[in-house]
């Protein structure tokens, strides 16, 4: 059930402009969306469409970004059938990613469940505050036994609320859970949640 049934009023969000068929791949779509949303460096909001959202590759949740799903039904992202790099290890659907805290330059040690690798990502620090996605559903095809539906890892006020959970043959709906979820189901699958830590070991909480 469709907790934002309308998308409120906020000239500052940014919308996902994908197909939404479940057939065509919304991967740069959802991501562009994502990234506007983050480009002045204080984080922001995007709304999803209800639909059908086939992606082929991890989407970063940038750090202090909000992803909430809107319409009369939940949007779903969907993982179809033996997507190339999720048949194996450990490998996100949506990926909750950090920043540049110490300006290092060079990331030091990028987040392993990438699909495809990429050496530019910073996994979650100490300031990795706000990310957030809501009312948005996941669907993962056949073959994909390595697949998690979101690495869920940051620091503070980060939360995944009102979201359904259909993994098929993949591998957990939520990998290195962090802060606050709330009003998730889980169907299939080999794990639900797959806790390990947060970053940097701030408390979780799960809430029915």
């Amino acid at each position: 059930t469709s907790v934002y049934r309308t998308a409120p009023n906020d000239p500052r969000a940014i919308t996902v402009k994908g197909v939404g068929d479940g057939r065509s791949d919304d991967s740069a779509a959802i991501q562009q969306a994502i990234d506007a949303a983050a480009a002045d460096g204080h984080g922001g909001v995007v709304f999803l469409p209800a639909g059908r959202y086939r992606i082929s590759r991890t989407i970063f949740l940038r750090s202090a970004v909000r992803v909430f799903g809107v319409g009369a039904t939940r949007p779903v992202i969907v993982l179809g059938d033996h997507t190339p790099g999720y048949g194996q290890g450990v490998a996100a659907m949506i990926s909750f990613t950090g920043e540049d805290q110490y300006r290092a330059g060079k990331v030091p040690v990028p987040p392993p469940t990438s699909v495809p690798a990429n050496p530019d990502i910073y996994d979650a620090t100490s300031s990795t505050f706000y990310s957030a996605m809501a009312n948005v559903d996941f669907e993962i095809g056949k073959g994909n036994s390595g697949a998690v539906a979101v690495r869920f890892r940051v620091a503070q006020h980060g939360f995944l609320r009102h979201m359904d959970f259909h993994l098929g043959s993949g591998l957990a709906g939520i990998y290195q859970a962090g802060n606050e979820c709330e009003d998730l189901r889980f169907y299939g699958g080999r794990y639900g949640i797959v806790t390990e830590k947060t970053s940097p070991a701030w408390q979780f909480t799960l809430i029915d």
